[in-house]
């Protein structure tokens, strides 16, 4: 009986530290991960269809979204019935760049190579197709739980210069230092001469009545970049 103890007593002695040692930490470490994508500018852009003027300036009105830009089949008429002696197209469009920097200074740019025949009948007048940057002080940011107006353009911003949106285009120009998130508006257009025969806009010129029929590609590419 006595032998028969004795191991008992080693056996219980080699136990007890093993289950000490399991239950009596007195910290955990956890690792802890998160990871930060780039923060490199960033746009995204919604496409909006404006058929006849833009009366109120505001493009969210009386427009449709779209993801591409179709002028679709042009006219020399007007709604009165009178002729233009030139193609154009009914439709603009207004693509709403919302800008997100991450503090960065940038520049919001168009580049396009034209509109070419695609059975190779040669190209649109290039200043014929038109591109009008703006800016809203009414255009709002939306977030979770609410929504504000982004109000007036900072300050050593500027937009470009309205004229033919073929070749690299200036669309905005942010401040220098820590820029800001902002919502700037790019207007597309194949339009007549204003009433009274005025230019839409600088350098204007009409797409001929001699123009080769058929159908007319192209693609506007719009970029932000650090200045």
């Amino acid at each position: 009986m006595i032998k028969k103890f004795a191991i008992l007593l080693l056996l219980f002695s080699l136990v007890v530290p093993f289950r000490a040692t399991v239950f009596a930490a007195s910290e955990k470490l956890i690792d802890v991960f998160a990871e930060i994508p780039s923060n490199s500018p960033q746009i995204d852009v919604v496409i909006l269809k404006i058929i006849g003027e833009d009366t109120d300036d505001n493009p969210w009105t009386d427009s449709t979204e779209e993801t591409a830009m179709d002028f679709g089949e042009l006219t020399y008429l007007l709604d009165d019935g009178s002729n233009t002696g030139a193609f154009y197209s009914k439709a603009g469009y207004c693509v709403v760049i919302f800008a997100q920097p991450f503090g960065n200074p940038y520049e919001i740019r168009s580049n396009c190579l034209g509109l070419d025949n695609e059975m190779g009948l040669g190209s649109i007048n290039a200043n014929s197709f038109g591109l009008t940057p703006a800016y809203s002080d009414q255009d709002k940011f939306v977030f979770p739980g609410g929504e504000a107006f982004q109000g007036s353009m900072p300050t050593g911003a500027k937009l470009g210069s309205a004229g033919s949106a073929v070749g690299d285009k200036l669309i905005y120009s942010s401040e220098m230092g820590a820029a800001s998130a902002r919502i700037i508006q790019a207007y597309y257009g194949l339009p007549p001469y204003d009433v009274g025969g005025g230019l839409p806009f600088p350098g204007y010129e009409p797409i001929e009545l001699t123009q080769p029929s058929g159908k007319y590609k192209g693609q506007v590419t719009i970029t932000i970049s650090i200045k």
